[in-house]
């Protein structure tokens, strides 16, 4: 998989300037089916001019270069130092549930996934690729297989803690690089990450945060290599620098609601909701009917792209286990960028791993703006429930 992405250039300067008491081994939420279930073969902003030395020289290109120290981010576009950007991503669980909020650093993911869950609630994870200095991460909620298979999209690292039956077998394989806290079924938890605080008014449940400090420490000591594989290809096609992905002429869309406020499809539950600030040109995330806060900085989640995708999913047992089909050949999705409505598909032929992309129904690649993105997996079901004003 190399994902090299477009261009890539000469930059000019002027560009690049850019707790607590340690816990026992807990158990989380773990529930044994009888069953197992194999589903590896299923299915930039504003008007700043640009300088003529990037005009001339960024032209799409498979070759992702290095100038004066920085590299393009293969997940939000933007021109970061070439040690972070040639990393690996931090994928890490979230817990969207109404008494856990708020949460912890999203506005520091490069990219969120919110899906269904069990409950038809969702569940967060974020893509974070500059996660060190961070204070904390979290409330860490547990594993469902299609979000670890999600993860393998961005060549992530995956931290959880706990998870269903259902994802047992791929976390213990060894074929994929994970962070599992130590709880039953767990074959070899890490030991240094997860921690919890006080939180009054919290259940234990949500107090278990993950600490950059240790997190560190378990990644050595799993011996996972953090450097981007060489032949990684990208996931997003990004307008280049300076330049705004306007789609003119398109359908204007500035309040999207992926489930409504209402039903079983998970987003309708939590009422999650994006509205569009075209002075920033980013949208805006509330959820249970209150904007969505970062308690680290007291800020909104605000994102440059919204993507819904839509995703056949189905029910695996009587708890309400959920999974969903992440490798297609051709489904559909909408991208929201720039307050526009752009509708087309997304696939990812290949291998598990293989990250989706978005095109056109006239097959041409769908271009986001430079910056953060955030995806909702639209279960297909319940696909008329979607509002989009």
């Amino acid at each position: 998989m190399k994902k090299r992405i477009l261009l890539l250039l000469l930059i000019c300067c002027a560009l690049f300037v850019a707790g607590c008491s340690k816990s026992d081994s807990v158990s989380a939420n773990c529930d044994a089916e009888e069953e197992n279930f194999d589903t590896e073969e299923e299915v930039f902003e504003g008007d700043n001019e640009v300088p003529e030395a990037i005009e001339e020289a960024e032209e799409e290109s498979e070759v992702r270069e290095v100038v004066d120290g920085k590299i393009r981010s293969y997940f939000t576009g933007e021109w970061i130092d070439e040690e972070l950007g040639t990393s690996r991503p931090l994928a890490m669980m979230m817990n969207c549930a109404q008494d856990a909020l708020p949460m912890s650093a999203p506005t520091s993911a490069s990219v969120i996934y919110e899906c269904p869950v069990e409950g038809r609630t969702t569940r967060w994870m974020g893509i974070f690729e500059d996660w060190r200095e961070l204070e904390r991460i979290g409330s860490v909620r547990s594993c469902r297989l299609y979000f670890l298979h999600f993860a393998q999209e961005f060549d992530a690292v995956y931290g959880h803690f706990g998870q269903a039956f259902y994802a047992l077998d791929d976390l213990n394989s060894g074929k994929f690089d994970v962070l599992s806290g130590g709880t039953k079924g767990i074959d070899s938890p890490v030991t240094a990450m997860y921690d919890r605080i006080s939180r009054p008014g919290k259940v234990r449940e949500h107090t278990l945060y993950a600490f950059p400090s240790g997190i560190e420490k378990d990644i050595e000591n799993k011996g996972y290599d953090m450097t981007m594989p060489e032949d990684y290809e990208g996931k997003f096609k990004f307008a280049k620098t300076g330049e705004i992905a306007e789609y003119e002429g398109y359908p204007e869309a500035t309040l999207l609601q992926p489930g409504g406020t209402g039903g079983k499809n998970g987003f309708g539950g939590v009422k999650a909701t994006f509205e569009y600030n075209a002075s920033d040109r980013k949208y805006y995330r509330s959820t249970y009917g209150n904007p969505h806060v970062d308690e680290l900085t007291g800020e909104q989640v605000a994102v440059t792209n919204v993507i819904f995708q839509y995703c056949n999913g189905e029910v695996l047992d009587s708890k309400d286990y959920l999974h969903f089909a992440t490798q297609e050949q051709r489904n559909k999705c909408i991208v929201f960028t720039n307050g526009k409505m752009i509708e087309g598909y997304w696939r990812n032929p290949g291998e598990l791993g293989t990250p989706a992309r978005y095109y056109e129904e006239d097959d041409t690649e769908i271009v986001l703006n430079v910056g953060k993105t955030f995806i909702c997996t639209v279960w297909t079901d319940y696909e008329d429930d979607v509002v989009i004003q």
